[in-house]
């Protein structure tokens, strides 16, 4: 069985992620120059991972959620809900 269900995509945006995430069941969180992001998979699992900006407003005049951002880490687990998937991505941020 595939551990993970969700296939977080290596550069993205904010703007991207939101359109992504089911409604009421994840989010992505703007941290500092990290992006906190947790989605619920098609088994009702949640999953978290850790993004970073690569790209600034200052230097693309775009807004924040428009800039890329670089997947720097997956949880190898699975959480029961989208708090404890928070909680995971806090904790590494």
């Amino acid at each position: 069985m595939k551990k993970h269900e969700i296939n977080f995509l290596q550069t993205t945006t904010i703007e991207h992620l939101q359109d992504q995430i089911p409604s009421c069941y994840g989010a992505a969180v703007t941290f500092g120059e990290k992006v906190l992001v947790t989605m619920v998979n098609w088994r009702g699992q949640y999953e978290a991972a850790i993004y970073e900006f690569i790209e600034t407003p200052e230097e693309t005049g775009l807004g924040a959620i428009e800039c890329r951002i670089n997947l720097v880490e997956v949880a190898e687990e699975t959480f029961k809900d989208g708090g404890h998937a928070m909680q995971w991505a806090l904790s590494r941020a």
